[in-house]
């Protein structure tokens, strides 16, 4: 049983109403606790941030994307890469400003409206993250089935019936998608969800 749990239960052992020592020392618990949850968030997308970063830069030094940056395609990996990169770098800088909204915070009622936003902010991120991998998915693996040379140049029998491919891609980009849905949901999920519980808390607080 953690540390707001046991003041809890003294507080509700307490007569007479709830003791004003008792309700500052809960609340400062749930804030401390929320300052660290929403601290994490942001050193979690500083993480990823680098990761990516890592990721793309090991990728372009090994060649890997020479076959899609022909003419045009190069100019869209450059497109993507830095929106990808500006989405990324917004949302980190939302994550740090909400952390130092929250740790500045010295009501309760305003703790919960922080609260809200940054659970907001968080699902934001993930769906522009989701919806932007989604659309680079489909417009990376088209161009390099469709429009690359190796693709053009093999004679006509080699190819697979269009149906498949397409089949075959579209469960490729599913895949993909749902291994980055999924690690969102692990990562900052838990996180999220612990916001949440810290929520109802100061909702019983102020009951």
């Amino acid at each position: 049983m953690d540390e707001l749990e046991l003041l809890k239960k003294d507080w509700k052992k307490q007569e007479g109403g709830f003791p004003k020592l008792s309700y500052k020392e809960i609340y400062s618990m749930i804030l401390k606790k929320s300052s660290s949850i929403v601290r994490w968030i942001f050193i979690i997308s500083i993480i990823e941030f680098l990761l990516w970063a890592s990721l793309d830069i090991l990728v372009r030094l090994n060649g890997m994307y020479a076959k899609v940056e022909q003419p045009g395609m190069d100019t869209f990996s450059l497109i993507a890469s830095v929106i990808s990169y500006s989405i990324l770098i917004y949302f980190i800088t939302r994550f740090y400003l909400n952390y130092k909204k929250i740790e500045a915070t010295d009501s309760a009622k305003v703790l919960m409206e922080n609260i809200i936003k940054t659970r907001r902010t968080v699902k934001q991120y993930i769906w522009v993250n989701i919806g932007f991998f989604t659309i680079a998915m489909i417009v990376t693996m088209g161009y390099i089935l469709f429009f690359t040379e190796e693709f053009k140049n093999q004679p006509v029998g080699n190819h697979p019936p269009i149906w498949i491919v397409l089949v075959g891609t579209l469960i490729l980009i599913a895949v993909f998608v749902a291994g980055i849905a999924l690690f969102y949901r692990l990562i900052y999920g838990i996180l999220t969800r612990k916001l949440k519980k810290n929520y109802k808390e100061l909702e019983r607080l102020e009951i």
